[in-house]
């Protein structure tokens, strides 16, 4: 009867703990939408074809490759999403990630234009949703509780679908879902070529 009433309590500290990391991470979080101007920003990029869930070493990678090898530190990392992965196959899905570099313009980042694509998100008035960012599980909880709320939001002022931006903003702990929806598509497909 010990061991029982021993493993009932590890189960419940376990339960307790678990449920404060997801806390900490933005389980009870709310999610505000305003409308704001954003950008310019200057990204370094890759293109990615497949499963969304697959972009976080891409991004990686690309972060300690400008750290390492072209001694640009960034803190700002982003996902491009162009397709709802409700509506299109995930091997077909197709995004950009990468890194905002600030401070640089894009002749100032032709050695690094030489292995990634450099393209500007242009300045634009936007939907914008905010969300903790604590790490990788922040993005998971975050994706579960700020599209259905941003995309009701777009459907209900009748705004044209575009991508939707993840910004990982770390030096203030936040991920900004950006819809730049006053914009034409046809300036994020540029970003695809």
């Amino acid at each position: 009867m010990k061991i029982l009433g021993l493993a009932a309590i590890l189960v419940l500290v376990i339960l307790i703990i678990l449920f404060i990391i997801l806390i900490m991470n933005g389980l009870l979080s709310s999610v505000n939408i305003t409308e704001k101007k954003v950008g310019p920003y200057m990204l370094v990029y890759s293109m990615h074809v497949g499963d969304y869930k697959k972009v976080g070493p891409v991004m990686d990678d690309l972060y300690n490759d400008l750290k390492d090898n072209f001694a640009l530190e960034t803190t700002k990392g982003f996902g491009l999403y162009y397709d709802n992965p409700k509506e299109v196959d995930s091997d077909e899905l197709r995004s950009i990630v990468g890194c905002i570099v600030e401070g640089k313009s894009a002749e100032e980042l032709s050695e690094v234009g030489k292995k990634y694509k450099i393209g500007e998100y242009p300045s634009s008035e936007s939907v914008v949703a905010e969300f903790p960012f604590k790490g990788k599980l922040s993005i998971i909880i975050g994706v579960l509780k700020v599209y259905p709320k941003l995309s009701s939001y777009i459907k209900e002022k009748q705004y044209a679908k575009t991508p939707i931006m993840e910004l990982y903003d770390q030096p203030n702990e936040k991920i900004e879902y950006i819809a730049s929806v006053h914009i034409p598509g046809a300036i994020f497909d540029n970003l695809l070529e």
